[in-house]
């Protein structure tokens, strides 16, 4: 089993896309989960991240408690059967401190052979900085080069 960790804002979407003609077209009040949302590019990267490593998509977003996630991946061409990170130890109630620990949480009741993190955030141990992390930036997002970086570590190479 392999993990794609992803984060959305800053990985599928970013300032460049943001500011693209296509999205100053549309009215300042679009919704968020419309297809312009998400750079289609990025959407693609994702997706071949996944069929060339044959990972399973995990949302560390913030936007994995949003009830309309689904159906926001549906209409963008994600796929709609992914897991979630906790937010909270439903043991405590306490909210988790960083993505990174959540993550290691989620890798402790779903053990993998290999894992990799999609996020424009660097609040991760040392461990997933080092050997899991692929670093995406909110100005031009999930670039090739970081998708074939992703396709290397999951792949082992």
């Amino acid at each position: 089993m392999k993990y794609l960790f992803l984060d959305i804002d800053g990985v599928l979407n970013h300032d460049k896309w943001y500011e693209s003609k296509r999205l100053k077209e549309l009215s300042p009040t679009f919704v968020r989960w419309e297809q312009e949302c998400f750079d289609p590019e990025c959407v693609q990267r994702v997706n071949r991240i996944l069929k060339e490593t044959g990972a399973e998509l995990v949302i560390s977003s913030s936007w994995r408690g949003d009830p309309e996630l689904s159906e926001i991946f549906k209409s963008v061409g994600l796929p709609t059967n992914y897991c979630v990170t906790l937010l909270v130890n439903v043991s405590t109630w306490e909210y988790y401190d960083t993505r990174g620990e959540e993550i290691e949480r989620f890798l402790k009741k779903n053990p993998c052979e290999n894992y990799v993190i999609l996020d424009d955030y660097t609040d991760f141990t040392e461990e997933q900085l080092k050997n899991h992390f692929v670093h995406c930036s909110n100005k031009d997002g999930l670039t090739e080069e970081k998708t074939n970086q992703a396709i290397k570590i999951l792949n082992n190479e």
